[in-house]
């Protein structure tokens, strides 16, 4: 089977990754560096080693670049996207986060992504990443909450 192509992907295909793009953006330089694609990659359900990220990285740059604008991005996820459900990718980036399984992700789970995608942030950053992502504002994020912030506009 060839692969998907960025113009073979759906409206709503195209929308997600846009969204994963522009979120995971964080200094809104245009590219994603390597720490912010895996946080993209994390976020939409793609389990990834740091060695797999760079092979992925390699296969739509053309010299050792390791930052992507949202045209490379979109090639390099297209054939990703073909058979992937949006929920069913956010359910499995929502257990990937939450280390201790208890059903919430909490600030520790928050420090230990970011720190595992060589962010170090703050305890005020934590608290609002955490802040931000409880939609229902209970002091805990849920997977309900999870799914409801990453399908908010940005």
């Amino acid at each position: 089977m060839p692969p998907i192509l960025a113009h073979e992907l759906t409206y709503e295909q195209v929308q997600e990754l846009k969204d994963a793009f522009d979120r995971y953006d964080l200094d809104s330089s245009g590219t994603l560096s390597a720490s912010e694609m895996r946080l993209a990659l994390i976020s939409m359900g793609h389990e990834i080693t740091e060695a797999e990220l760079y092979d992925l990285i390699r296969t739509v740059t053309v010299r050792d670049d390791t930052e992507l604008n949202l045209a490379q991005f979109m090639q390099m996820m297209a054939p990703r996207m073909a058979d992937i459900d949006s929920d069913e990718a956010l359910e499995r980036a929502f257990k990937l986060i939450d280390r201790d399984h208890d059903g919430f992700i909490g600030g520790q789970d928050v420090r230990a992504i970011m720190l595992i995608l060589g962010e170090v942030v703050t305890d005020e950053d934590v608290r609002d990443i955490c802040r931000a992502v409880d939609m229902d504002g209970d002091g805990h994020i849920s997977l309900l909450d999870f799914m409801s912030f990453m399908h908010s506009p940005l």
